[in-house]
């Protein structure tokens, strides 16, 4: 309870209350009062001039004092609270004495005050350290705990609890606190108690005493004692044993503290101490317990124990008790006239009864015919097993061995050839004996991993297949005639099966596709006759024919491989049919070519929708081999029309012919089989015999001449030849409409002779007149399927020769599509070129698939940029990149470059600078024959700088 001072004032606030009163007593010069907080003076007030007045330490003989000061002694003699002093003219009355009285009942009221409230507080911590004895589970929770109650009394920032195992001789500390140790104890290390290395704790374990001590006196001890000091040094250490209730030794309480940290008073010391007790109580409650708890586990552990061998003796008593029934059992089976099925079904309800049975299995060996049969199968996942050649499973191995085999994770195939679907978790088998000899194997399975056979389970099966021999071999006998007679039968039935199904699988494999299992061409022709004739019998049941072809799928087979060619056939098979309605028919013509007859359709919009969605179905990419992919389908699409066709076959041709029209607008896409078509077709065909006949005269192909040119000189550099078609009826007619028609009807071949061998013979003729000399080239394009041709360099060579041209004269351009189409050949035929000194020129360079991998692949002299890269050289650093990173390729490769499509005096300027050599198009001059050939601009070029000035 506080007393009544407190609650009016605090003593600062009394002391000045005090020199308030003073002041109107004595009108002091000077005053103050100092009061006693536990061994430290503090002045608790004062006024005016204080410097004449004495300290509190200096207040021993009042005879010293000056005659003007004046003083009175707050509390007794003996042990003084505080001290009133002053000077001044008055001198102390008995008004000053009381008031001295007042002041000192003050201060002695507060000093009660925190006495009490230290009381209260180490009361309520020691119940706290009496709680935690009594609830707590284990150290690690305590622990932690005792330490906040310490940390209420006395700073305990720095602290740690050592425990003394006096059996090994070591310290351990579970708990340990310290702001500047960085290596601080884990709780299962140990430490020794005795020997050099044993710390200062160890010291006050075996010397049982207090120490309270500082820095210097600390470093004195161990030194003195010889004790190695570990950790940070420190500026104080406090530490006390830890007893048990027997007066021994357990463990020690250290408290200690750093730079800054102050040390404890004596009343914190005390208090440490009378702590310390109890705490050590707790421990002793705490281990004791746990000592009494491990003792009961080990008591509770013996008594189980014992349980377990009675009952196993009672257990082994109740199966004895079992086999002898069992056995008794047996014997009437034995000598029942049971099928062999009937006896080993009973035989397995007898073992179910002793063991975990459920998935029993009896297999026998015929020696003679090398065979194992199973005539008892009774298994959770397996029916009846068919008789087979031994092989290399579990039962093989009991009848190998003659042995029991037990298998504790049977996760493998048990019989045959063919893994289970289901494997077994646990297999165990015994030989079957008949006298001495081996007739087969009695085995049981489990496929749950909570039931186990051991070597009881064993025991039970090997006594179960001692006593059933000379039965078994009686009931086998009569069971192999019986089975004789149904193998026949058996056989006779499955050879009638296999034929049968053999003339089904013919049939199927002669109207399926093997790669895609879709219907074949043969199939598709028969399905559309069928559709045919009955869309003539009832117009309202129309049909369409829709021609699909993979685009790019040549590429993909080259590049990947023909196993990711197959894959790409399956996906897209995959994909059409996705597409298709149930009633429509799919089918794989042949390579990349599929057809579907779309059923119930009565108008060409439908047809539309379909194809449409075919196409999109092919916008997703297809992952081959890692890779992804992207394909794209070309459809032609032909709708029933009796005023059309007469014949289904020729809805299948134009259906072709309409997808050829969707590839030369360029793929992806659908095309639908019109009445323009049908013109078109007929047009095609009149315009490719129209080229037969113009490439059997000399005046309708004529070559185009178009200047290459040097762009640091202005001189002729060479020509590229360009064929074009004079009709005599169609009058002029663009290479873009013959050129395909010539490649797909294979006039390519002819007419790229027939342009070699016009150019030679005008070149020949150039030479000869003088207007050329022999550093002009002449540049002709050549297709691909010169490369199929094995002939062209017996051809080539004489046609060279004839006209005294030398070969380096002659530059065949050849451009990345065709080295796709035939990659293999192109390198071979190539390399024959080079090695007769012709030069080779890549064309279009870099519009293709993967230009840079040709440089890497093929030898060419040439590289020729394409004109969409020089269009913009002069306006966009982009194309400006590009162009000087092909230059540097070449010049890196050593190869020369031409600059095709150059049209303004910007694009020769900015070429120039970037270091082209070449130049072609039409700011030079533009294709032209041989007779309309601007000679004196040829040959009047000025330099590019020339140029660009003018």
């Amino acid at each position: 309870m506080n007393s009544t001072a407190d609650f009016l004032f605090t003593p600062e606030e009394a002391a000045e209350a005090a020199l308030d009163f003073l002041a109107r007593l004595q009108a002091p010069d000077g005053a103050t009062v100092w009061g006693k907080i536990g061994t430290v003076w503090h002045c608790l007030a004062r006024r005016g001039d204080t410097a004449c007045l004495p300290k509190p330490d200096k207040l021993h003989a009042a005879a010293s004092l000056p005659d003007h000061v004046r003083l009175h002694r707050l509390g007794s003699e003996s042990a003084p609270l505080g001290w009133l002093l002053w000077h001044g003219q008055k001198v102390a009355d008995e008004l000053t004495s009381r008031l001295a009285y007042l002041l000192s009942g003050h201060l002695l009221g507060a000093g009660l005050n925190e006495a009490l409230s230290t009381a209260r507080l180490t009361h309520h911590i020691l119940l706290e350290i009496s709680r935690l004895a009594s609830e707590a589970d284990d150290l690690a929770t305590v622990l932690p705990q005792l330490h906040q109650a310490v940390r209420f009394l006395m700073p305990a920032d720095n602290f740690y609890i050592a425990l003394h195992d006096e059996n090994a001789g070591v310290l351990r500390f579970p708990y340990f606190v310290d702001q500047s140790d960085a290596l601080k104890p884990q709780p299962e290390q140990t430490f020794p108690a005795r020997g050099p290395d044993a710390s200062l704790t160890a010291w006050l374990i075996r010397e049982n005493q207090c120490l309270m001590l500082g820095g210097d006196d600390l470093v004195s001890l161990c030194r003195r004692e010889g004790i190695p000091q570990h950790g940070a040094a420190c500026d104080w250490w406090m530490g006390m044993p830890l007893s048990n209730g027997s007066g021994r030794v357990m463990g020690a309480m250290v408290i200690q503290g750093y730079h800054g940290q102050p040390r404890p008073e004596p009343h914190a010391e005390a208090a440490f101490l009378f702590v310390g007790h109890h705490i050590s109580a707790a421990l002793d409650r705490l281990l004791f317990r746990a000592d009494l708890e491990k003792q009961v586990w080990r008591r509770t552990t013996e008594l189980e124990t014992a349980n377990a061998r009675l009952r196993a003796e009672v257990a082994e008593r109740q199966r004895t008790e079992q086999l002898q029934t069992m056995l008794f059992r047996m014997a009437e089976l034995s000598n029942t006239s049971l099928s062999m099925e009937a006896f080993f079904a009973g035989l397995h309800r007898l073992l179910a009864e002793l063991i975990d049975a459920g998935n029993c299995q009896v297999a026998l060996y015929d020696l003679e015919r090398d065979e194992l049969s199973f005539p008892y199968c009774a298994d959770l996942y397996q029916s009846e097993l068919a008789p087979r050649a031994p092989g290399r499973g579990p039962v093989e191995q009991v009848l190998h061995s003659g042995r029991p085999l037990l298998l504790a994770d049977a996760r493998w195939q048990l019989d045959g050839d063919e893994a289970l679907e289901s494997p077994p978790c646990c297999w165990l088998g015994v030989p079957l004996y008949s006298g001495s000899v081996l007739r087969g194997v009695l085995s049981v399975q489990s496929y749950t991993a909570e039931t186990r056979y051991s070597w009881r389970e064993q025991e039970i099966l090997e006594f179960v297949a001692n006593h059933i021999g000379s039965a078994l071999a009686r009931v086998q006998a009569l069971d192999d005639l019986q089975r004789a007679y149904a193998d026949l039968e058996q056989r006779v039935r499955e050879r009638t099966t296999q034929l049968d199904a053999v003339n089904a699988q013919l049939q199927h494999d002669s109207l399926h596709d093997p790669l895609t299992k879709l219907p074949n061409r043969n199939y598709f022709g028969r399905v559309l006759k069928r559709s045919w004739d009955a869309f003539q019998l009832d117009p309202e049941q129309r049909f369409a024919v829709l021609f699909i072809d993979l685009d790019r799928f040549k590429l993909v087979n080259d590049s990947l491989g023909h196993l990711a060619g197959d894959l790409l056939l399956i996906e897209a098979a995959q994909r059409i049919q996705g597409t298709l309605q149930f009633a429509d028919f799919l089918a794989r013509l042949g390579g990349d070519e599929f057809a579907v007859l779309l059923s119930c359709v009565d108008t060409m919009d439908q047809c539309e929708e379909i194809a449409r969605q075919l196409v999109a179905s092919f916008e997703r990419p297809i992952v081959l081999s890692g890779r992804e992919v992207f394909t794209t389908v070309s459809l032609g699409v032909v709708l029933a029309d009796k005023s059309h066709y007469s014949r289904a076959e020729d809805m299948l041709r134009d259906a072709d012919h309409a997808m050829y029209r969707s590839k030369q607008r360029g793929r992806h896409g659908y095309t639908l089989f019109n009445q323009e078509l049908r013109r078109d077709q007929a047009d095609q065909l009149a315009l490719e015999a129209e080229l037969r006949h113009a490439l059997t005269n000399d005046y309708e192909l004529v070559p185009y001449y178009q200047a290459i040119v040097d762009s640091q000189t202005g001189r002729l550099a060479g020509f590229e030849t360009l064929v074009r078609w004079h009709h005599p009826q169609r009058g002029m007619i663009s290479p873009s409409v013959f050129m395909p028609m010539a490649e797909e009807s294979g006039l390519i071949l002819k007419l790229d002779r027939y342009m070699i061998e016009r150019s030679c013979a005008q070149l020949a003729a150039w030479y000869a007149e003088g207007r050329l000399d022999g550093e002009v080239c002449l540049h002709i394009n050549l297709s691909s399927t010169h490369f199929h041709d094995r002939t062209l360099l017996d051809w080539l060579l004489p046609l060279l020769r004839q006209y005294g041209l030398p070969a380096g004269t002659l530059h065949l351009e050849v451009t990345e599509s065709a080295l796709i189409d035939v990659p293999d050949l192109a390198i071979r035929v190539m390399q024959e070129l080079k090695e007769q000194g012709i030069c080779l020129a890549l064309d279009d360079f870099g519009t293709g698939y993967s230009a840079l991998s040709y440089l890497h692949r093929y030898q060419f002299d040439v590289l020729k940029i394409d004109q969409s890269f020089v269009r913009e050289v002069h306006c966009q650093d982009e194309s400006a990149a590009i162009v000087r990173a092909i230059l540097a390729l070449a010049a890196a490769l050593g190869l020369e470059v031409v600059a095709e499509g150059v049209e303004t005096p910007a694009q020769v300027q900015a070429l120039r600078e970037l270091g082209c050599t070449r130049l072609q198009g039409y700011y030079f001059a533009r294709p032209a024959p041989a007779a309309q050939l601007d000679w004196d601009r040829l040959g009047g070029i000025e330099p590019a700088t020339a140029a660009l000035s003018a």
